[in-house]
């Protein structure tokens, strides 16, 4: 037997785990399960093995997370960026959005532990770039990314939560408010009606975008 063979399996051991087989069950598990499911120990079980068999991959839940983050940052697809500062942030933007919201577990994550991909950081320097151009100094492009994100995270908040149950501002105010108590939502009813079910996400970014590029 050569010096390069690799080393005889025992008889009934697991074979090394990937780091990507990793990745892959816990995004399973968080998409089944959600955040709170995903542990050190869920993943291990999820994959037959031992917790400390994860540990030669990922520190710790945070870190597993960050991992699954930043795996998906890579995977974004940006188009071509237009000269014009507006379209380029319309296009950044909604590249972020898009894949995102691709994830329903993903919002939570970055809203509840403040987690910033390293592979994603390429696009916030463009988007700051784009506000420079615009004629923003770096104060009102850190706000107005700042604004801008917020936003966009919010958005796909109440994107991932659409389809759970219960009572809701948006159908209370679609329904029919008694127009002599609120007569203003009573009118805007049918707007709201109009909107409902509808991604308005570039829209409502649009609107946004013109807002804050005005400070320039």
């Amino acid at each position: 037997m050569s010096d390069s063979a690799p080393a005889a399996r025992g008889p009934g051991r697991p074979a090394r785990l990937s780091r990507e087989a990793v990745l892959d069950a816990a995004d399973a598990l968080l998409t089944a399960k959600g955040v709170e499911a995903v542990t050190i120990r869920g993943v291990a079980e999820a994959l037959g093995a031992s917790p400390m068999a994860l540990y030669r991959h990922v520190g710790d839940k945070d870190d597993l997370l960050l991992a699954l983050v930043d795996r998906l940052a890579q995977r974004l697809e940006y188009p071509p960026l237009a000269a014009d500062p507006r379209e380029r942030l319309l296009s950044l933007w909604r590249t972020l959005y898009d894949g995102l919201a691709a994830h329903p577990w993903l919002p939570e994550v970055l809203a509840r532990r403040r987690l910033m991909a390293p592979s994603v950081l390429w696009a916030v320097e463009e988007i700051h770039v784009a506000f420079f151009d615009a004629g923003l100094t770096l104060e009102q492009a850190v706000l107005a990314y700042r604004i801008v994100w917020e936003f966009t995270l919010g958005a796909l908040l109440v994107r991932a939560g659409s389809s759970q149950q219960g009572p809701s501002v948006q159908r209370a105010v679609r329904g029919a408010p008694d127009p002599e108590r609120y007569p203003t939502l009573a009118r805007a009813a049918g707007k709201w009606r109009a909107a409902h079910g509808q991604d308005t996400y570039l829209a409502d970014l649009g609107a946004l975008l013109d807002s804050v590029l005005a400070w320039g």
